[in-house]
């Protein structure tokens, strides 16, 4: 990874000084502008209806006592 690193540092100095060079001849380089494609439009994922599930109304579940299994 460092080698990566060092080799886009070095290319991006290249690109750099050549461009400064060309400048005093007349060549200007200007970055590529890049196109972006569109972004495809959200999934819609067709379901079948269901019955509605019947939520517990216990006011606190985490207080009722669970059967522990003795060895």
């Amino acid at each position: 990874m460092a080698l990566s690193t060092l080799t886009e540092i070095v290319a991006a100095v290249v690109v750099h000084s050549s461009a400064a060079a060309m400048c005093h001849f007349g060549v200007s380089l200007e970055p590529a502008q890049v196109e972006r494609a569109q972004p495809a439009p959200p999934r819609v994922i067709a379901r079948t209806p269901r019955k509605m599930e019947k939520v517990s109304t216990d006011p606190a579940p985490e207080t009722r006592r669970l059967p522990v299994a003795r060895a």
